[in-house]
């Protein structure tokens, strides 16, 4: 990517990335920055978290426990550390790959609600310990059922009740550690065709129990987003009910998949949107002449999905922070990438050369950004505002 306003041609761009995904060196890691007690007093400032996978942010010492209480062996890890190199991913790869994870360990989780509850209370603890004052966690509660079929919410556990689940994580981690959280609830490419309108459904009936918007994401079988004609009618029938829209698009698909989700899916946050940097003109018409629309970047993960090359210095939100794009920073996965909002920060500041103060107005983007009702983004705004570096 150049300094300018010009980007290269898209057969230069995919090349560019072919040589740099397929590394001669097949060994080639990275790895998550350690953060220095200086680049800790450096972050100080209250941080927001806005595309964070639920089920991708449980603690692997967690999953082991609950394994190991239930009997049951996760990819044969026979200790933490063991099942922490099965589902982490260190080598730039692709989505897919990174998906495969949830495979691993989610039949462990489903129809388990104490486990649930448990997960959202401590990832409140974890975002609290990095100074997070308000995040939202996505999930697809039908993925957590104990039932095969996905769609169907009967017997026992419902998808109601997962919500709930979360909720009192959420209200226990709100109470303990002075923290707030919300749910944003997806609808999953590749499933049963009233899947997306089930989930509409869900967030305009339940908003009582912290659901403030859908999303809708890939699976390891159908990360293309190529969404079907039922989810981009769940998403116009969510603008006309005045449910808030996020789109996972630009990260395995490019430009034309990031329009769609805007302009006829009205997205008002795109997840990752990357790939939007490959059409010039649309990039500045949606995202530099305009701040409406916001991007969720995560940049590890970027890397580790193959959405962007490994390749920091030249890394999208070099482009997005010097044109002042209303863009945030997020971690995606933890538990695929043992990232923490500190590390991602730091990471951005260290590798991909962003100042302190761009990363502070990512935080405050963030805020003006998320999905609480007005007043509550109103306090939140003005305490990030309050915690603006000294220049």
């Amino acid at each position: 990517m150049s300094d300018g306003h010009i980007l290269a041609d898209t057969d230069t761009i995919h090349k560019l990335e072919e040589k740099m995904f397929h590394n001669e060196d097949p060994t080639l890691t990275v790895s998550t920055p350690k953060v220095s007690s200086k680049m800790q007093e450096m972050l100080k400032f209250p941080k927001v978290e806005l595309h964070l996978h639920f089920e991708g942010a449980v603690r692997v010492e967690t999953l082991f426990d609950i394994a190991k209480q239930k009997g049951v062996s996760l990819a044969g890890a026979k200790t933490v550390q063991e099942l922490r190199k099965a589902l982490e991913t260190h080598e730039p790869a692709n989505l897919a790959k990174v998906l495969e994870a949830f495979e691993i360990f989610l039949p462990i989780i489903k129809g388990d609600l104490v486990a649930i509850e448990r997960m959202a209370y401590e990832l409140c603890e974890d975002q609290h310990k990095n100074g997070v004052v308000y995040f939202e966690g996505r999930y697809s509660p039908h993925l957590m059922l104990s039932n095969d079929h996905p769609v169907r919410a009967f017997q026992e556990v419902t998808a109601e009740r997962v919500v709930e689940a979360v909720k009192r994580g959420f209200d226990r981690g709100e109470k303990q550690f002075g923290i707030k959280a919300r749910s944003i609830i997806c609808c999953i490419r590749g499933l049963d065709k009233k899947f997306p309108q089930t989930i509409l459904d869900l967030a305009t009936d339940f908003k009582y129990l912290g659901i403030v918007a859908i999303d809708v994401a890939g699976t390891a079988h159908g990360a293309d987003e190529q969404y079907e004609p039922e989810v981009v009618a769940a998403f116009q029938e969510a603008f006309k009910r005045g449910v808030h829209r996020t789109v996972h698009a630009g990260e395995s698909g490019g430009p034309k998949e990031v329009h769609r989700a805007i302009h006829e899916m009205h997205a008002e946050r795109i997840g990752h949107g990357y790939r939007v940097m490959r059409d010039e003109q649309m990039y500045i018409e949606n995202f530099v002449n305009s701040k409406s629309i916001h991007l969720e970047s995560c940049p590890y993960s970027s890397v580790m999905t193959g959405a962007v090359p490994l390749d920091w210095k030249n890394h999208p939100i070099i482009r997005w922070a010097k044109d002042d794009v209303n863009f945030s920073i997020s971690r995606d996965d933890p538990t695929c990438f043992d990232n923490s909002m500190l590390s991602e920060l730091a990471l951005a500041h260290e590798q991909i050369g962003l100042d302190i103060h761009q990363l502070w107005k990512a935080q405050l983007n963030a805020a003006k950004a998320c999905f609480l009702p007005d007043d509550e983004k109103a306090e939140l705004v003005k305490l990030v505002e309050a915690g603006e570096p000294k220049l």
